[in-house]
């Protein structure tokens, strides 16, 4: 016979007996979606993404070039033959803008999905500017310290030649890495969770095989110009791991 409990007015020390403990909402319950973070979030968004159409649709043949070439592969002379320099340094430029407020973005949509916390007490039409705006200057700082020390140690050294091909070669290598990635960015800034998810593990796969390339491009380029390789490290510690390393710190904490 069925038992029939007539009083539902029970606590679930009553019911399960003084053992039993409540247990609280898992931590993803409390993730911030994307949509309070406001108009500026999906306006920047959005432009990423239409400059961004703009640059594959109207400079494919510069981009595929750069993509197929960095990536090791023998592209032929008369594809090289077409490459301006000056406009190969205009679209490395543009993409290097577009990957540093994609980053900033980022930084705060990881906020909103994996660290919460750090949001409380910024009102999330305020998220954009505080975090986004803290994580812009961050990386553009970095950008600006690599390549003034870059420059400074060469015109020491007296050797400009050097200084600009290490930052020629900076500069083309990450917006190769920001031309792969942005798709992937824009997924996870506009997806919601598990879509994002999947994104920001493509952007760290791109990311870390075009940093691959840039450290190996690097390396031949100081033995290219007969530079020491303990120069090459000690390139790579100050002006590379160094702030990275800075970045990283706060969230390994």
């Amino acid at each position: 016979m069925p038992l029939t409990v007539l009083n539902h007015n029970i606590t679930a020390e009553q019911a399960f007996g003084c053992s039993s403990t409540l247990v609280e909402a898992a931590a993803g319950d409390n993730m911030v979606d994307a949509s309070v973070f406001g108009a500026p979030f999906q306006v920047a968004a959005l432009l990423i993404g239409l400059v961004y159409t703009f640059f594959i649709v109207r400079y494919w043949d510069f981009l595929r070039y750069f993509i197929v070439s960095t990536a090791g592969f023998h592209m032929p002379n008369r594809d090289k033959a077409h490459i301006n320099p000056a406009e190969q340094r205009n679209i490395e430029v543009v993409m290097i803008i577009l990957g540093v407020l994609l980053l900033a973005l980022s930084a705060v949509r990881a906020c909103g999905l994996y660290f919460p916390h750090l949001l409380e007490g910024i009102a999330g039409s305020n998220v954009i500017w505080v975090v986004g705006g803290v994580a812009a200057v961050a990386l553009s700082a970095v950008i600006a310290y690599q390549y003034g020390v870059t420059m400074l140690v060469s015109a020491v050294c007296d050797r400009i030649d050097i200084g600009s091909g290490i930052v020629g070669t900076k500069l083309l290598y990450m917006a190769v890495g920001f031309v792969t990635v942005i798709p992937f960015g824009l997924l996870f800034l506009l997806s919601p969770a598990t879509p994002a998810t999947m994104g920001l593990i493509g952007a760290i796969i791109c990311i870390s095989i075009a940093t691959i390339i840039f450290i190996k491009e690097s390396f031949l380029f100081f033995v290219s110009q007969k530079i020491s390789i303990l120069h090459w490290i000690l390139y790579l510690c100050a002006l590379e791991i160094f702030p990275l390393s800075l970045f990283l710190a706060p969230i390994l904490r």
